[in-house]
């Protein structure tokens, strides 16, 4: 078992730079998602974009996940999974874009104060399965296979 799906979306300025970001987007979802760009308004009326990664296709996600790197991955399991998966099978994560843009990932946490990216893996996990346990043991051989 592992994953059938990823997404990562982010909320962006009209100021910033939007192939930058898309790119890195595409590079943490895997080459072969799809981007979808929505235009918006921010509360106070300046010009927002919304832009987000899928991917479907189960190797992919699972490849997603493994970009975070081993020390992130640590990082995760030692805070905790069972506060990162909701109801629906969805395992929640925010990095921090400032360093995805530059190549490097970092989770995100309550001290963040610059933007960050959500990723959203839904978990395959069948009647029975423990959820926290699938996605547990997932990252546990994604930091083995790194070593």
């Amino acid at each position: 078992m592992g994953l059938h799906s990823v997404s990562w979306s982010v909320n962006v300025s009209a100021l910033d730079q939007m192939k930058l970001i898309e790119d890195s987007l595409r590079w943490i979802a895997g080459e072969k998602s799809s981007i979808e760009i929505t235009k918006d308004k921010s509360f106070h009326g300046a010009k927002q974009y919304y832009i987000e990664a899928k991917n479907n296709n189960k190797k992919d996600s699972q490849k997603s996940l493994e970009r975070l790197g081993g020390e992130v991955l640590r990082e995760i399991l030692e805070l905790g999974v069972q506060t990162r998966v909701d109801e629906n099978k969805l395992f929640h994560i925010r990095l921090e874009l400032s360093e995805l843009v530059r190549g490097e990932v970092s989770l995100a946490n309550e001290k963040t104060v610059s933007s960050t990216v959500k990723g959203k893996f839904k978990i395959e996990s069948y009647p029975g399965d423990s959820t926290i346990k699938v996605i547990s043991n997932l990252i546990e051989e994604l930091i083995d296979s790194a070593k």
